[in-house]
């Protein structure tokens, strides 16, 4: 099921903030759980140092916590594009009430 999340992120030169609008699926097989999260553009301009617009988190479910697996996709990018990825998951994490390692 497609859920939705305003996700807060203060840029990385601590100068300006923005909040993207993301919608997100969870799947679980075993003890694997991906996030796919896709950008999309509401009423705000998608910010140019956000790539890509799709990304997926990984991660393992082990001693009643996930924890992350590494992407080099995800991190391949930009400095505020891989932060503002983390705190994406982080926030959906919250959100969903699921406890990372």
């Amino acid at each position: 099921m497609e859920k939705s999340i305003t996700v807060s992120y203060l840029l990385s030169n601590k100068v300006a903030s923005v909040s993207v609008f993301i919608k997100y699926i969870i799947e679980r097989a075993d003890n694997i759980q991906t996030v796919t999260c896709t950008i999309t553009k509401g009423d705000d301009v998608i910010p140019i140092w956000l790539h890509p617009h799709k990304f997926e988190i990984k991660s393992m479910f082990n001693k009643g916590k996930y924890e992350t697996l590494f992407n080099f996709e995800n991190n391949a990018k930009n400095l505020d594009a891989a932060l503002f990825i983390d705190q994406a998951y982080a926030d959906i994490m919250s959100k969903e009430h699921l406890q990372v390692g």
